[in-house]
């Protein structure tokens, strides 16, 4: 494999680590999102750490479809 061709996937490999990097600092949040997706309604309903009520209610809000029984 020539050099050049190595050098493209070492900078594809390190542009999408680098934009996953970027947003898990923009949305903390999507972590506790992907993983409440499949929980039943008490336990992703629970206030996550990290989070105050507040801040919690909140980013359940920007994703209705998956705590819809948490905001109703």
């Amino acid at each position: 494999m020539p050099l050049m061709n190595k050098k493209i996937i070492l900078y594809i490999v390190l542009g999408i680590v680098s934009i996953g990097l970027l947003l898990l600092t923009l949305f903390p949040g999507i972590i506790y999102a992907i993983s409440d997706a499949g929980s039943s309604g008490n336990e992703k309903c629970n206030v996550q750490p990290g989070y105050t009520e507040e801040s919690w209610r909140e980013h359940m809000s920007h994703h209705p479809n998956i705590y819809a029984e948490c905001l109703g």
